[in-house]
Order: structure tokens, then sequence, then C-alpha cells
């Protein structure tokens, strides 16, 4: 699938859209990929609309205007088919469906990860739209294929290490080191409301795991946003890392866990163009962005809000500062 299929040009105007239409998949440095699904967050007992999202975005990406600074960014794009197991989903209902899900959450590993681990051989960086959080697992596995063992700062209010019950959109992190291709981990906006007590402990036992707490920053004061910021992205500067960030901390994004707390869009584009300033950054995720659970009126600003965001992290690692 082609999702810049349904672009239209604009007469007079360049736009990223008539730059991409005519790219391959997988052609580029930096790879914008699609994975349409909630079978993941579903899995995890949580509320559709997250596989709406990746279609959005990309239209909102089409629309972007195109000059000499974008273009110089070697953008591309890759798609990852899930549709089918996305209507499978959907067919399964009552008792029997979680574990439905959780099947089908492997099948979905597996096609992401076909899709990445040949870009990031060849030295691309994706930036992954999903889609569940369950899609760090592939993330993670796809770079420890290249890079053995490496690291993830995830900018969440939850830390998705629950327990290996089956593939869901909340154990991503605790299967990706459970099968060795996750070593260092840190939660930046862990909140202290938001992980049952399993987690938590997994969180504090694990050599190499650590978190900053919201409520540190934002209720306490004991320390400031940029302080937590910048000790959480030297934790994971001991290697190649992904940065991941998840919709259910941005105020009033809908998600499946949506909160009127945590943080602007903003300081999202910003961890992320930090991010990539580093040079270790290997891939973007966001993650559970619904906008599915959006109003229509609404539906524009919230893909180009994505979209946008992944563009900084692009101009990030285009401007390194090590």
């Amino acid at each position: 699938m082609n999702p810049f299929d349904s672009y239209t040009p604009r007469a007079g105007e360049r736009r990223l859209g008539d730059l991409l239409r005519n790219r391959p998949a997988g052609e580029g440095r930096y790879i914008i990929v699609g994975v349409p699904e909630d079978i993941g967050v579903r899995a995890n007992l949580g509320r559709m609309g997250a596989a709406e999202t990746p279609g959005a975005v990309f239209q909102s990406l089409a629309a972007m205007p195109c000059y000499e600074g974008v273009e110089s960014m070697d953008l591309g794009w890759a798609w990852v088919d899930v549709a089918d197991l996305q209507a499978n989903s959907l067919q399964h209902q009552g008792p029997e469906a979680v574990s439905a899900w959780r099947e089908l959450v492997t099948e979905v590993d597996a096609r992401v990860a076909a899709v990445l681990t040949p870009l990031i051989a060849q030295g691309k960086i994706p930036v992954l739209i999903g889609g569940g959080h369950n899609n760090a697992y592939p993330l993670l596995q796809s770079l420890a294929a290249t890079h053995g063992p490496v690291h993830a700062l995830n900018f969440d209010p939850h830390p998705d290490c629950r327990a290996l019950e089956g593939r869901h959109s909340g154990n991503g992190f605790s299967y990706a080191h459970a099968h060795g291709y996750l070593d260092r981990y840190v939660v930046l906006g862990l909140s202290e409301y938001g992980a049952n007590e399993a987690s938590r402990g997994m969180l504090a036992s694990t050599p190499g795991w650590t978190s900053f707490p919201y409520e540190a920053w934002a209720v306490r004061g004991e320390m400031d946003f940029d302080t937590a910021r910048r000790l959480a992205l030297e934790h994971v500067q001991a290697g190649p890392f992904g940065l991941e960030v998840c919709a259910d901390g941005i105020q009033g994004c809908p998600s499946s866990a949506q909160t009127m707390l945590g943080w602007s869009w903003e300081s999202v584009a910003q961890t992320a163009y930090l991010a990539g300033q580093t040079g270790q950054a290997r891939y973007l995720h966001l993650a559970e962005v619904s906008i599915g659970l959006c109003p229509e009126v609404q539906r524009p600003a919230l893909a180009r809000a994505v979209a946008w965001t992944a563009l900084q992290f692009i101009r990030g690692c285009e401007t390194p500062q090590f």
C-alpha cells in the first residue's frame, strides 16, 4: 500500500506529498512507518481508536510545504500491512476475545519486525506512527538485531512492563528485556499512580532500569522537568537507544488512557529534538495517539501535531550536538 495514493497536488505549490508519493517504500534515511492497528491496546483492555492515526498523519505530512530545508532531510516512508489482522480482531467478542487478541499481537510483532529489521540494518532511522505501544517490542527487537542489546527512554506515565501474560500494549518492555533486546531503560514522567505493584517492582529491581516521576516536578518541585529530561537522556546514551512517546501522558490527547494532566505537544517535540541531537537515537515511536477517539473537527490538528513532532526529531538528528 502507498499511503500517498490519495494525495492531490495543489497547483503552484510544492508539498511533501509531491516528494513522497513517487518514492519507493523504504527509500531515504528517515523512514516514517505507519502501523494501523489497535489490537495491542484492546489486548491490554484498552479502547479502540489508534488504528486510524497513521493514515491521518500521512495525509497531514503530505499537505506540509516542501522546501529545500525539508527536502534535505531525506524523508521516506513504509507501511506495515496489518489490515487483515485488524479485521480478524474485530470478529472476536466476549470472554475469549482477549486471548485471541494477544495471539494476533504476536503476528503484528512479526510483520512490524519484518519491515523494520532490514531498514535499521541499512542504517536508516525509523519514525513509527502507531498503533499501540505494543510496537515497542518489535522496534527494540529490530534495533537489537543490528546493535545487540539496546536502551530505551519511554516518555510515558506508565512503564509498560506488565507480566509476560501474552503480548499486548502494556508489556512491550518486559518482553524485550526477557528476550535480551533491552538493556538500560528509563521512564520519564512515570506517574506514581500509573503502574501496578509488579510493574513498579520490576522497574525498581532490574539493573539499569530507572524512572523520573511526573509528580516529582509537576507537584512537589523536587526537581524541574528539564533536569529530569537531561538525566533521562544521559541514562540511555551508553549506546544506541530508542525514544518512545506514549500519548497517554500528553494533556488532552485522545488515547486509551487519556488524561488532562501531563505534558504538552511542545514538550514532546522538544524532547524528540534533543534525543535526535544526541547522535545515539535510532528511532522515534509515537504510540497510542487515538484519532478514532477524537471529534472529527479536531482530527486534522491532532494529525498535524504528530507529523510536526516527527519532523522535529529528524531535525534534531540532522543537527547533532555531542
